[in-house]
Formats: C-alpha cells, structure tokens, sequence
C-alpha cells in the first residue's frame, strides 16, 4: 500500500470481494525464485526498501519453458533466440518438465503473452535504449535506484528491437488520441478519457496502450493509480464528511422574510437542510447520507451509491474532485434596468411594503431561472449568461395582482409570473435584448396561497393559484379531504404552475391529471380579469356546454395569455387505505406487458403504477441503506428463490413499484388482480416495503443531481407520451442515440441512461429518461450536455412520442413546436393572444408564443415563420 495506512479490517474486505468475484483481479501467473538472504533493513525509506527487495527478487527469478513460449507468441520470435538472449545475461531456467501437456493450452491473447513475458521484463529493461528510459523505468523501477550497467549483445538486441517496436505503436494510439481530443476542445485530458478512446483492435496490448499514457501525461510516473481502492489520502483523513457546496446563505432568500414555506436551496434542488454528502470510514470506504429529517432515508447510510456511480460513469468520486466552487456573490451581473421612480411606481401597487419587492441580485437570479441542469450549472458556476428580470415582486391577493398588471401594461413592461421555480423548460427565462428590450417583472405567487371556501358536499375548494402542492395537501387532509394531485415537485410547485404546465401527477390513474381535477380558473389578463361567473357561492358546475371554456385556453397556456390568479378544484375524501406492492420481473419486454395489462383494468387500476428499467432499478438498490444482518440473509434467500423459480438475473431484471388507495375492499381485489398479472408475466411480489421505499424514493433522488454535480458529473430527466405500440423502440432508440452523441464527441467516461414507466392510459404511457454524464475537462459542459438532451428529444419524435406529457415546452423545446403543430394552429393561438393581451405584456415567450417579434411602441405583430430554426 503506498502512501496511506492498510487496515486489517479494509483487507479482509477486499480479499472477501476478490474471492466472492466482485472485483476483478485479472489472470494470475506466479514467478518463482529463491529466498532472499542478507538484506540490510536498516534504511528507514520503504520506497528504497522496497527497491532493493524488488532488485533481489528479480535477480532470482527463474524462467520456465511456459514463459519462453509467451514471449516467442508475444513478439513473434522462435523460442530458442529468447531463451538464449535470456542465458546470456544471466537468467536462470527452471528444470525441464517431463509432462509438456501444459504447453498445449499457450495464451491466445496478445494481452495475456505480454504479461507472461513481462515476468522477465525487468531483465531486458537496462538493454533499453536511452530514448526509451522512461519504458525502461516501467519494466524495473529498482534500476533507477541501483543504476545496473551491462553489456549489451547481438542477441539480446534483436529482442530488444521487436519489444520496443510495441512500445512506440502504444506510444502512437496513445500520442493520437491525445491530440484528438485536444483537437476537439479537451486541453487538459485526464488519463481515464485518453485510455477510454484508445483503440482496442488487438495489434498492441491495451495495457501498454495505458502505460503509454501515463509516460505521455505525466512522464515516468507510471504507476498505474488505485482507483476505487481502501486506502484514504492525507486529504481525505481530514475530512469524515464533505459538506456540499451550493448552498447561499438562506436568509439571502426574501421567501424566509414571509415565512411562506421552510427554506428551499439555491442553485440546488429542495430544502436546504436536506442533501447529499459523502463520508468516511476510518478504514478509508465511502458512503453517502443524506442531511435532514424529511425523507425516508434522511440521517441513514448509503454504501452503495458511490461505487454505483463510480462504476457506471467510470468517474472517481474523492473530495479532490470536487469541480464546482461554492456558489459566488454572483458578480458581473448586469443590474437593474429598473429606474427609482419605476421601482417606486411598482412598490405602490403593495402598499409600499418594500419587503414585497426587491431588485436585490439573488432574488433576481432565483426568479430567471427554473431547476433545469443548466440553470444549476450556470448558478453553482457563477456563470450567470441568461438575462435576469429587473424587479421581483410579491402581491398578496387578486387586486395588488390586477394593480401591477395594469401599471405593466400602461408602461409596456413584460410580465413573467412566478410559482415554484421548478419548471425543467426555462420558462422563467426573460427574453433577451435583442429579442425584447422593455423591463422584465418577474411576479412571484407564493404569497396568494390562501383556500378561499371549501364545499364539502360537492368535493369542491377554491384556492389561490400561488399555494405549494404541499401546504394545500396539507390543508385538505386537516379537513379530511385529498386533492389527489401529486408530482414529484409537490413539495415546491404551485396550482398556478401545475395548470400553467398542464401538469400530471403520480396518482393520475385514480384521481385523473390537472384538467380533471381543475374546474374552474380566475384570471387577471392585460385588458381585463376573466372568470366563469356564477349567481350563488361556492358553487362549480361537473360539466357545462357553453362554448370553449377559460380553463381549457389557460391550460398549457406557461404565462404567455395572463396570471392565474386562483382555481375552483375537485377534492376527495382520504382514502379508507393506502398500501404498496412491488413485483420484480425477468426483463423489460416482460414489465411492458405487465403494465400495459395492468393499464387496461379500469376501476381495477391502482392509484399508481411505476415501471423501473434494470439500470434505474439498479440506481434505486444503490440508494437503499445498509442492510442488517438478518435484512441481508432475507436478500440472499431472495435472491435465490428468485433465480430458482424465474430468470432474474441482475443485468435484466426490472421493478413495477404500485401504490394502492382506496376502499379496504377495493384495494383487496387490486392486490389480487396485480399478483396474478405478476404471475401470468413471470413476475414474482417483491413486497410492500420495496414499493413504499419506492415511491418515497421518487422525491428524494431530486436532490442527487446536485450531488453529482459536485464531482463534475451532469444529470437531467425528460419525459414523453409513449403509444403502447411504439413504447419499446421509443426506448430503445432514444438510448441509442444518446450513447451514439457520446461516443462521437469523445465525452470521458459512460453515460448512464435509464427510463421508467409512469403515468398510465389506454393508449400508452409517460416515460421518463434520465442521462447523466461525466464532465471531466469538457468545455461548456452544460451546453453539450443540452445538445445530446436535444438530439434525445428528437429522436423521441421521431420514433413516435410526444414533445411533452406535462413538463411543457418553454423556451427550451419552443424550437420543435413546427413538428407537432401547423402554421394554422399557431396562428390561431397567436391571434387569440393578440386580442387578449396586444401589448404582449405577457412575453415569456414560451412555447408556440416563443417567435413574436415585438415592436415596442404599437405593441405585437405576428410574423408568419416557421418555428424550426428561427
């Protein structure tokens, strides 16, 4: 071990995993030689120490037949021409074996010939030439210390010769592959991209390719580096658990001074005591935990998330490799465009409370942007390239909401509204200058967050539009009701945005999406206010043949038509019951059936059904905490019960995690229907305690994003409406092109790309992908990450699936708007904008309003274009 300490207890650990096959420690051929005797142990340098043990022990080698043979294979030579090379500088033979049966079963591989050869390397390394001295290091460190002078010979030259035309060939893939990827933006290549593109074609061995690199980047420092290894650095032992970077001192955040919601983070995902943090063990292994006491796996270890990422990314997660600094005092952004006495016109709308308004720098930043992985990258870089909005202000009902819009109109200012700040799309995004050049008021919701009536009899409740998905859940369940209404951002997304997006919810299959639960909609519009009007209180119709409806135009609509001031929706008493079920299956081809089957039971379909791929399902094992013993036997036992009745095997097998809600009798007989779908596809019930750890598990690995983002890895999801027909070719292709776009820009390391089932219908499903890739030493890495996401999001069309089943189009996906829509449609949307609102002061510009061209004294013109490029 160098440089660190050696547990007994990290040794035995690794001997277990050599042994059980976990790690991989190659072919092993064993040199033979006497004992060494006489050694002066009085140096107290174990470098040295170990150079002369090194140098003793070679002296001593002894050379078999089985060795000669390799090394004639290896470099193409006859047999007796190396065993006489090897004679002639000393080498001792071993005895000559009556059984030769063993010579029958020669290594095949160039690679393998090459080790065996090498076990007599050091011998031939001071034979060398001087323009190959750091080769020479390689092959015997000990003669850098001792300076062994020899002879040199006809015949040990000739082998000589064939073994350095193998070294300069490495040296040429090797030199090659450097300049490539310098040539493609990558200055400074790190060992692991370079040997990651070195070619593999069989000519040169892909150890020697490696060697190669090391000699190239870093001169004769050729040892090959621990990765993954026990031993803990001088660095590291300082530090038992890495705090993580992102996080801005939180009283910064105006939202604390209302007290609206418990702290979110900025430049990260979700609260800003609950994340991610790497820790050590004494005896140098990682684990993860997770800060916090909000989720099911707050405060409790994760041991096996490092090694996963590790090893599907081929990245090496230390403390030293932490990329990203903490997030700065965001200098270099431009300031406010705002004027005093514009500033004072816009405070005078809210009574002049000066905490409800604010062009203070972080406010700013937070509200230009959403939670998209550029967006993160941009904040945690301090690379700010977006335009922010000019002023962020908080109305505290309908009227302070209609008073800043009147005063943005009459002055021609743009309006963005503001909910959550979770949209994935840029939707937040101001315009830039060349675009718009007027003010930007970005208008934050969160403050218009009260249940105005509730009407128990009907289901119904009326609610502002700028309440957390959280706090009205909250609120519903104190009354005993559910609004049924849960995705994943529940936590931080509002009603406003949910209808805004058209957004859809985990439990969809029971309680339907937005546009069902949504019934009515109260709008403040550039011209006027727009409602439904009714002649009693507290009242809503089910369903009413009146022409088009306001609901439906604001749906979707991403702020572009007016602000959404508040909304009528159905609620739902708390369920009798809510259990879980989980059912593992033999591959993917064989969880589609299943859950296609599954989407068809009508009443008989539970709350939520989720389909996990093999590689999120993998990504799922390594976020569970550290087993107990008696946990670990069950998962052995199960393992093997698993492997009797089924072909599960571990690359293949996938996970439908279900939740049920309902009536005890109900939920009874789904339970029965899901356990015999499970057995007619060869599934097996993997129990209620995977899917809970499931679903619970959805709004905790939000925040490992961020957490990878630390070590320079990049991760995003995206999502799309698959028809059943097209489900598995849209996966399947998706995948491909994503690994196919890696490839072709000679990214380090793998990309992982898994895909889970959602949101289920009769015509087909929501798929979700998730893609993460190792940003090591790539320039803009943010944005190359965006062009693969693009090239993804293009070959989901076209295979079949849609731009979009609830995120939204924004600004980010406005630029296929021409592939999903005609110029007629959109023109008609457009026309409908102009009569609502001619000033455009509603000009986010999201969507199929992304290309209105503005003129800043008459307002909006409408430009006949395609959307595609322009």
């Amino acid at each position: 071990n160098r440089g660190g300490e050696m547990s007994l207890s990290a040794l035995m650990n690794w001997s277990i995993q050599a042994f059980s096959g976990r790690i991989n420690v190659g072919r092993i051929f064993i040199s033979v030689s006497n004992a060494i005797n006489g050694l002066n142990m009085n140096s107290k340098d174990p470098q040295y120490l170990g150079c002369c043990i090194q140098n003793h022990q070679q002296r001593r080698i002894v050379v078999s037949e089985f060795h000669v043979r390799a090394a004639s294979l290896a470099i193409n030579v006859p047999p007796k021409l190396i065993s006489d090379a090897l004679s002639s500088i000393g080498c001792c033979h071993w005895p000559e074996w009556r059984d030769k049966g063993q010579f029958n079963q020669m290594p095949t591989d160039l690679a393998v010939q090459w080790s065996v050869m090498l076990h007599f390397g050091h011998a031939l390394a001071p034979y060398l030439p001087k323009s190959h001295s750091r080769w020479a290091s390689w092959l015997s460190p000990s003669n850098l210390v001792f300076g062994t002078k020899v002879q040199s010979n006809e015949i040990v030259d000739s082998i000589v010769s064939k073994i350095v035309l193998y070294f300069d060939a490495a040296e040429k893939s090797a030199n090659d592959v450097i300049t490539m990827l310098k040539e493609k933006g990558f200055s400074k290549p790190n060992e692991n991209h370079v040997m990651q593109q070195l070619p593999n074609d069989g000519k040169v061995p892909l150890f020697l390719m490696n060697v190669a690199v090391k000699i190239l980047l870093h001169g004769t420092k050729c040892t090959t580096p621990t990765k993954n290894t026990m031993r803990v650095t001088e660095h590291e032992k300082k530090v038992s658990c890495v705090e993580p970077l992102f996080h801005l001192d939180a009283r910064r955040l105006r939202e604390q001074k209302f007290q609206v919601e418990p702290i979110e983070s900025f430049g990260a995902w979700g609260y800003s005591d609950s994340y991610f943090v790497l820790n050590f063990r004494r005896d140098g292994t990682k684990f993860v935990s997770m800060k916090g006491m909000r989720y099911s796996i707050s405060g409790k270890e994760i041991p096996g998330l490092v090694n996963f990422i590790e090893q599907e990314l081929q990245v090496d997660i230390t403390p030293n490799s932490i990329t990203l600094p903490p997030v700065p005092e965001l200098n270099g952004v431009p300031d406010s465009d705002l004027t005093p006495e514009e500033f004072s016109q816009i405070a005078c709308t809210i009574n002049n409370d000066r905490n409800r308004i604010s062009n203070n720098i972080v406010d700013r930043a937070r509200h230009g942007t959403g939670h998209t992985q550029h967006d993160m990258f941009n904040l945690r870089s301090g690379s700010i390239k977006i335009r922010l909005p000019d002023v962020v202000v908080w109305p505290k009902n309908e009227e302070e909401l209609s008073s800043i819009i009147s005063i943005a109109t009459q002055r021609n200012w743009c309006v963005i509204p503001f909910g959550g700040g979770t949209n994935v799309t840029h939707a937040n995004h101001c315009p830039e200058k060349v675009t718009d050049t007027r003010r930007m008021i970005s208008v934050d919701m969160k403050l218009m967050n009260q249940i105005l009536w509730v009407n128990e009899e009907d289901g119904l409740a009326h609610v502002e539009a700028g309440i957390t998905g959280l706090h009205l859940i909250e609120q519903m369940n104190k009354r005993g009701f559910t609004i049924g209404h849960e995705p994943d951002s529940y936590e931080f997304s509002t009603l406003g945005g949910w209808i805004a997006t058209k957004a859809s919810g985990m439990k969809q299959n029971k309680y339907g999406n937005i546009e069902d639960i949504v019934k009515e909609v109260r709008v403040v519009g550039a011209k006027f206010n727009l409602a439904q009007e009714h002649k009693l209180n507290k009242v809503s119709f089910g369903r009413v043949s009146t022409g088009v409806d306001l609901k439906s135009l604001m749906l979707g609509s991403e702020g572009c038509l007016g602000i959404i001031a508040s909304a009528v929706i159905k609620i739902w008493p708390i369920a009798e019951t809510k259990q879980f079920e989980s059912v593992l299956l033999p591959n993917f081809d064989a969880g589609i059936k299943f859950i296609k089957e599954l989407s068809k039971m009508r009443s008989m379909k539970p709350a939520s059904a989720r389909l996990l791929d093999n590689d999120q399902f993998r990504l799922g094992q390594a976020l569970k905490e550290a087993p107990s013993k008696l946990e670990s036997l069950r998962q052995v036992a199960s393992k093997s019960l698993g492997d009797y009745f089924g072909n599960f095997n571990g690359k293949s097998v996938v996970c439908a995690t279900i939740t049920f809600e309902g009536s005890c009798s109900e939920v009874k007989l789904q339970r029965k229907n899901v356990q015999k779908l499970a057995v007619n596809h060869g599934g097996l019930l993997a129990g209620p305690k995977v899917g809970k750890a499931g679903y619970d598990l959805t709004f905790a690995i939000a925040y490992l994003r961020d957490f990878a983002m630390n070590y320079a890895i990049l991760g995003e999801s995206f999502e799309t409406f698959v028809p059943w027909s097209k489900l598995t070719q849209v996966v399947m292709a998706t995948k491909k092109r994503i690994y196919e776009e890696h490839k072709n820009r000679s990214l380090p390391g793998k990309p992982f790309v898994c895909s889970r089932i959602t949101q289920l219908y009769d015509e087909g499903a929501c798929v979700y992908f998730y893609f993460c890739m190792n940003s090591d030493g790539v320039l803009e890495p943010s944005n190359v990450y965006g062009e693969i996401e693009l090239c993804a999001r293009q070959e989901i069309l076209n295979n079949g699936g849609s731009l979009s089943h609830h995120h939204g189009l924004g600004k980010l996906r406005s630029q296929f708007v021409s592939q999903i829509f005609n110029d007629g449609y959109v023109n008609s949307l457009i026309a409908i904008k102009k009569a609502m609102d001619p000033m455009n002061t509603f000009g986010a510009r999201n969507g199929v309003f992304s290309n209105i061209p503005i003129n800043s004294s008459t307002g909006m013109e409408h430009q006949r274009k395609s959307h595609l490029g322009k």
